[in-house]
């Protein structure tokens, strides 16, 4: 079967989780024996290039965020970026032009924000072949209705008057991260029966990679290495994370707790962070490492002690949780969205309310106190995501829903 996946960001140049995953599919879907076509953006590149299967031929323009320690009349640029966000006909003459090129059997669409998002709806609308949408994200809530609890900037009338009507998608079947996204889809009027929930797989290499054995001298030494890894953004939470290191570090010796983050995203709330880890005291502790490749991450999963995810949002899915599981790393996460269907509280990891320093410095100390428990997480969460989120045996229940869509 021939199949042409769209996506607004493709590996090695990505924002997320998301972008791995779909790469992940795609090559195990080639190795199931289907042809496999990805149409993405040029982001990263100086220009377009189509390279065998791999189109990186359309336009992507970056989420405009309102940075509120600058005034507004200084950040008008960012309403053209925004209008771009959502119109861009030159891409959907692209997606025609591919369509009728490559002749898919599917058309198999995981993220179009940043494409010109209800020009690209349009043109999909208009496609006379199965078109599979793979959920990853609530960009159709947010197209719909165009502000979260996290948006900087309440302008509801100008973004409406900016962005227009936006279609709702027409489609095949649709392929939820996890429960929660089909639970919040199915909110907005998407149909439950053609919509399947298939999880997330992270490639098994973080199942295989041999350890990095000076883990452990960290921990004899007495200081607990914290870790988190994701966007920088407010719904991530990483800011309530930074709060929990301030109550860390009162109730314990300062050498006892660092923290590594991992990731880059929104530039003025990154700002933020810096803002509040300084007025804490914190600089010491806390190393901001920015994108790193993914065999620096592994070593880095496994130089750490515990991972704390505090999303504040229902996450989609939370790829970077199955990863640290996957080396044998003790997780602490929210209980909402995605990681809450990943972690089994007091089974595989720990589950604590979002937006709460407290609870989330509290659990962190119990692990620390606990060595029993800490290795019956790390034990157990290995196991589950052998049985439930490897990209392998998942990508076989992508292909068997993409036959019956073309059937």
């Amino acid at each position: 079967m021939r199949i042409l996946i769209v996506s607004n960001l493709y590996p090695p140049h990505l924002l997320g989780g998301a972008e791995i995953v779909a790469r992940d599919f795609a090559v195990q879907l080639e190795k199931l024996g289907h042809e496999v076509f990805v149409l993405t953006s040029s982001y990263g590149l100086e220009r377009s290039e189509q390279d065998g299967h791999t189109w990186r031929t359309l336009h992507y323009t970056p989420a405009a965020h309102i940075d509120r320690q600058r005034p507004l009349w200084r950040q008008g640029h960012l309403l053209a970026d925004y209008y771009h966000y959502f119109h861009y006909a030159a891409n959907t003459r692209e997606l025609q032009r591919a369509i009728t090129v490559i002749q898919p059997a599917v058309l198999y669409v995981w993220e179009i924000t940043g494409l010109g998002l209800i020009s690209m709806l349009e043109a999909l609308n208009a496609a006379t072949l199965p078109v599979v949408y793979h959920l990853e994200s609530y960009w159709l809530q947010y197209a719909l209705s165009p502000e979260t609890e996290q948006t900087r900037l309440r302008t509801r009338q100008l973004k409406k008057l900016l962005i227009g009507a936006v279609p709702f998608p027409q489609y095949t079947s649709l392929i939820a991260a996890s429960g929660t996204v089909k639970d919040e889809y199915r909110a907005i009027g998407c149909d439950a029966g053609r919509t399947e929930v298939i999880y997330n797989g992270i490639d098994e290499r973080f199942l295989t990679a041999p350890s990095v054995v000076e883990a452990q001298d960290e921990r004899q030494s007495g200081r607990t290495r914290l870790i988190y890894v994701g966007r920088l953004c407010e719904e991530k939470g990483v800011l309530v994370l930074l709060k929990a290191l301030a109550l860390l570090a009162k109730n314990q010796q300062q050498s006892s707790f660092v923290l590594d983050v991992f990731g880059d995203g929104d530039e003025a709330y990154v700002k933020e962070l810096y803002r509040f880890s300084q007025s804490q005291h914190l600089a010491t502790l806390v190393t901001f490492h920015g994108k790193v490749p993914q065999d620096e991450l592994i070593r880095s999963y496994d130089r750490a002690d515990i991972m704390l995810i505090p999303s504040i949002w229902k996450e989609p899915f939370g790829l970077v949780v199955a990863e640290a599981m996957a080396r044998g790393l003790p997780v602490i996460t929210t209980n909402i969205g995605g990681p809450a269907e990943i972690v089994t509280h007091e089974i595989d990891g720990l589950l604590v309310a979002p937006n709460d320093a407290e609870a989330l410095a509290d659990a962190t100390l119990r692990l620390v106190g606990d060595h029993s428990l800490w290795t019956r997480l790390a034990e157990a969460g290995r196991l589950t995501v052998q049985q439930r989120f490897t990209s392998t045996a998942n990508a076989r229940k992508i292909e068997q829903h993409l036959l019956r869509a073309k059937s």
